[in-house]
């Protein structure tokens, strides 16, 4: 896919991956949202607070052979020296990389793209995450003729986004 019409407005690693933000023409952001959407679903999680994508480690690589404009910001991003001790990022950058604001803070980015398989917004409940759970092994255990990679995949998020609840609201 090229399209002079796409740019990428910023391009940031953080931990476990990458946020990438689009802009350009309706088409041309809809035809590499699409390629982004191809990926599996724990690759991948859309942002609506930072109007973002955030890209997996493994996964960055596979989307920016099909959209160049991502594979320049991503050679560019590398070829970036990183900070030398005592130099301080920005706000806006510091904050980006601690993670995703929602109702109960900020939720890391790993658990973000958890919430987002289990079709959860960041931050919602550890009821609504057990209702979730249940809800998709309905639809997708390999018993009930789902998929054990999908059912896998649920799972692990479920079990990611538990754990850090978990820790969250320890009282001592």
């Amino acid at each position: 896919m090229s399209s002079e019409n796409l740019h990428v407005l910023w391009f940031e690693g953080i931990e476990e991956g990458y946020l990438v933000a689009l802009a350009g023409e309706y088409a041309a952001i809809r035809r590499a949202s699409g390629i982004i959407l191809a990926l599996d679903m724990w690759q991948r999680c859309w942002l609506p607070e930072e109007s973002a994508w955030w890209i997996s480690d493994d996964a960055i690589s596979l989307v920016a052979r099909r959209i160049p404009e991502v594979d320049t910001a991503f050679q560019q991003w590398r070829a970036t020296p990183e900070p030398m001790p005592g130099e301080h990022s920005s706000q806006r950058r510091a904050r980006r990389a601690t993670g995703i604001r929602s109702g109960i803070g900020i939720v890391p980015p790993k658990v973000a793209s958890a919430y987002h398989v289990l079709g959860l917004a960041p931050g919602a409940p550890m009821e609504q995450v057990t209702a979730a759970r249940r809800r998709l092994a309905r639809q997708h255990h390999p018993d009930a003729g789902g998929s054990h990679a999908t059912m896998a995949a649920v799972n692990a998020a479920a079990d990611a986004v538990t754990t850090w609840l978990s820790e969250r609201y320890v009282t001592v």
